[in-house]
C-alpha cells in the first residue's frame, strides 16, 4: 500500500473521544475584522495548521457502492446490521454526507441474468444518517450471470451522476468480489472500459478504497480472475485515485475496515489552498503563496503561513468565509468583516462644494426680493 493507515486502535479512539476534541484543523487567526476605504488594502498573515490525527471539521462526501449478486449476502447482511455504526463512526470526521448505491451485472449474458441492474443510484448524498441507513438496509440481492460484473460501469456512473459538493473530500468506499466486465477487453458488453472508469472518478478528484469480500483472494476476486485481462482492476483504481485495496473475507469485521478505509484517506495530503471563490464583489482578496504542494502526512502537525490581502471595492459591509482546503477537500475555515466605506473627500472638493452652495444662497434671496 502507497498510504501507511491509522491502526485500528487511533480508529477507536477517533470514535471514542471526537465530541470532546476540539477542532484538529484550524486557521488562525479564526476572524478578522477591518474598515477599508475603497482602493485600500490591508495585508494580515493566515496560519493553517493540518493536525497529526484525523480530522474532525472537514467536509466529507462517502458514497458506498455495494455488488449486490448472489455471492454478497453476507456482506450485505452485515452491512444491513452495523450501518448504524458505520454511520456514526464516519460521521466524526465533521460534515459528513451519505451516498448509497449498488451493482450486479449487465442482463447480455449467455449464463442468464436478464433482470440484472448495471448501477442504481439508491440514495443520493444526505447528510440525514437515518436516510442513508435506510438506503443501505433496502439493498436485496439480484443475480449476477456470470462472474465478471458491471464493476467499471458502475464507478463510472457514481463519479458522474452523484451531486458531489463543493470543496468536499469525494470517498467511494466499493465493496466486491468479482472483477467488472471492460468494454475494451469485451466489445460484446456495453458499459466502460478500465480506462474510461478511472478518468470519470479522477475528474471528479475522488479517492476509491475498495474492499474485496472474496473467501479466495488467490484465485478469485476484485483484483484477481481467470482471464488474466480482466485481473488487476482493483489495484490500478485505488493506485489511480490514491486510495486503498482491502481484504476482508469475514465480514463481521465491516465496521473496522470501513472505518480504517475512509479516516485512513486523510492521512496523506498533498496541496493546500485557501479558498476565497466565496468572497463578494465589494472586497478583492488575494492570497500569497497560491498554494503549498509536498508530500504531508498527518504523523506530523504541519502549518502553512499565508499572505492575505484584502482591497476595499465598493462601499458595504461583508461578511464571508475562507475556507482551508488540503487535496481539494475542506479541513478548517474562519470568518472575516470587512467594512468599506467611501473615501473622504479631498479640501478642493469641499470648497468646490461651498461655492456651490453660497451661489445657491445668493440665488434664493434674490428670488425673495422680488
Amino acid at each position: 500500500m502507497k498510504r501507511l493507515m491509522f491502526s485500528l486502535g487511533m480508529v477507536t479512539l477517533l470514535v471514542m473521544f471526537v465530541p470532546a476534541m476540539a477542532l484538529a484543523d484550524s486557521i488562525s487567526p479564526a476572524s478578522y475584522e477591518a474598515t477599508l476605504d475603497v482602493g485600500e488594502s490591508v495585508t494580515i498573515t493566515k496560519t493553517v495548521t493540518i493536525d497529526d490525527a484525523p480530522p474532525t471539521s472537514a467536509k466529507v462526501d462517502v458514497f458506498f457502492l455495494f455488488d449486490t449478486t448472489g455471492s454478497m449476502g453476507d456482506l450485505i447482511e452485515s452491512a444491513k446490521t452495523e450501518a448504524a455504526n458505520i454511520l456514526s463512526n464516519i460521521s466524526g470526521l465533521g460534515d459528513v454526507a451519505f451516498g448509497v448505491g449498488h451493482y450486479e451485472d449487465f442482463p447480455v449474458s449467455p449464463y442468464g441474468g436478464s433482470s440484472d441492474t448495471p448501477f442504481e443510484l439508491v440514495q443520493d448524498l444526505t447528510t440525514d444518517a437515518s436516510a442513508a441507513d435506510a438506503a443501505i438496509n433496502s439493498l436485496a440481492l439480484g443475480s449476477g450471470a456470470d462472474g465478471p460484473e458491471s464493476n467499471l460501469y458502475a464507478l463510472s456512473e457514481v463519479a458522474s451522476t452523484t451531486s458531489w459538493r463543493a470543496d468536499s473530500t469525494r470517498i467511494v468506499v466499493w465493496f466486491g468480489d468479482c472483477p467488472g466486465h471492460d468494454k475494451d477487453v469485451e466489445p460484446a458488453y456495453p458499459g466502460v472500459g478500465l480506462a474510461d472508469s478511472i478518468a470519470a472518478l479522477n475528474a471528479e478528484n475522488i479517492i476509491v478504497e475498495a474492499v474485496d469480500v472474496s473467501p479466495y483472494p488467490s484465485s478469485y476476486g476484485l483484483d484477481l480472475w481467470s482471464d488474466p485481462a480482466l485481473s488487476g482492476q482493483a489495484t490500478a483504481i485505488t493506485d489511480a485515485t490514491d486510495g486503498d485495496l482491502f481484504s476482508m473475507a469475514d465480514t463481521s469485521g465491516i465496521v473496522d475496515v470501513v472505518s480504517e478505509a475512509v479516516i485512513g484517506a486523510f492521512e496523506e495530503y498533498h496541496t493546500v489552498t485557501l479558498d476565497v471563490s466565496g468572497v463578494p464583489a465589494g472586497v478583492d482578496v488575494s492570497v500569497a503563496p497560491t498554494e503549498y504542494t509536498g508530500d504531508y502526512s498527518r504523523e506530523v502537525t504541519e502549518t502553512f503561513e499565508f499572505e492575505v490581502t484584502f482591497t476595499g471595492v465598493e462601499a458595504g459591509t461583508y461578511d464571508f468565509m475562507i475556507h482551508a482546503l488540503a487535496d481539494g477537500g475542506l479541513v478548517a475555515r474562519e470568518a472575516d468583516h470587512i467594512v468599506v466605506t467611501d473615501p473622504i473627500p479631498e479640501p478642493g472638493t469641499f470648497l468646490l462644494l461651498g461655492t456651490g452652495l453660497l451661489a445657491i444662497g445668493f440665488a434664493n434671496r434674490r428670488f425673495r426680493r422680488k
